[in-house]
């Protein structure tokens, strides 16, 4: 069996169905806009992984929390990073689920879908969403409580999944799925682990 061949067959097949979902991510909020090849071959060569999105994100709340030691969870923990602190002599913990999208528009902007499970289950604190563009990345950063309140007149589809798609555009930065909310509040909101402790 020639599992090299097979290997690059499953990886064009993913490339385009890549291309496909993205196309129709887009066409979902404006369907006058198309993905070009070139548009398409370019984001796929990106060296900008989930991994490396999750990375940058504990080093920003690394630097603006300082207070925290910010590893990478793992399923064991059911949390995609794991904040922990010391205050006279508790130990604190703070899990985060981590979500990471790549921007197929002419600015900032993310697809992404939480299960509700997640949002209900109280050992998960953090819910933290990164969106790459050009090499940048755009986050935002809710508690379990923020988020909690912001999908109240959101609805799950069949599977049980909230869908929210963020943008950053001309200074806004805003959540348009269902209706467009601001959510500049929850933009950069590096020290937001900080501020939970104090509560």
């Amino acid at each position: 069996m020639n599992y090299e061949k097979i290997i690059l067959d499953l990886y064009d097949r993913v490339v385009s169905l890549e291309k496909k979902v993205a196309d129709l991510e887009v066409q979902l909020v404006d369907p006058k806009i198309s993905i070009t090849e070139e548009e398409m071959s370019g984001a796929t060569s990106e060296k900008i992984t989930r991994n490396s999105s999750r990375q940058y994100v504990m080093d920003k709340l690394t630097s603006e929390n300082p207070d925290f030691i910010i590893t990478k969870g793992n399923r064991a923990i059911k949390a995609d990073i794991l904040l922990k602190t010391t205050e006279d002599e508790i130990i604190y913990k703070l899990k985060a689920k981590f979500y990471h999208s790549k921007s197929f528009n002419k600015f900032p902007s993310g697809w992404h879908t939480v299960r509700k499970d997640d949002l209900l289950n109280e050992d998960i604190h953090l819910f933290i969403f990164n969106i790459e563009f050009e090499k940048n990345f755009y986050t935002f950063l809710f508690s379990r409580q923020e988020l909690l309140s912001f999908v109240t007149d959101k609805t799950t589809d069949q599977n049980h999944l909230y869908h929210f798609y963020f943008h950053v555009n001309e200074d806004k930065a805003m959540e348009v799925r269902d209706q467009e909310k601001d959510v500049a509040p929850y933009f950069n909101h590096w020290k937001l682990p900080s501020e939970m402790l104090k509560k």
